[in-house]
């Protein structure tokens, strides 16, 4: 009795694990996934350590750059960004900072330390 009713039980705990639909409706127990075939573009943030001005080197779909103290804290962000344009921040004190870039998207890019001295 007890083996069969374990039996039972696990053949229950079977099907309901692998008749699970996946997020996306698929109906398969894990989503698909693909890979993309677009190379990610590197974006670097300089000079770093600043002193008066940050710059991008490439800002072709960058909508804004926001710069955070290691806190978590925005302090700053900037709009309209273009490449090679100078962005102050002559007015943060000394110390390390996170500078996020987001896309046309509303999609972070890319998070990077610099150093402001």
């Amino acid at each position: 009795m007890k083996q069969t009713l374990l039996a039972v039980l696990l053949t229950f705990c079977s099907l309901a694990a692998f008749s699970q639909q996946s997020p996306d409706g698929s109906g398969g127990a894990y989503p698909q996934e693909s890979l993309s075939t677009q190379q990610p573009v590197k974006i670097s943030i300089y000079p770093n350590p600043a002193t008066n001005y940050i710059s991008v080197n490439k800002a072709e779909n960058v909508k804004q750059i926001a710069i955070f103290n290691l806190v978590g804290r925005k302090l700053k962000s900037f709009d309209d960004v273009n490449k090679d344009q100078h962005y102050d921040v002559t007015d943060l004190p000394n110390g390390m900072y996170l500078v996020r870039i987001i896309d046309n998207a509303n999609k972070v890019i890319t998070t990077q330390r610099i150093s402001k001295r």
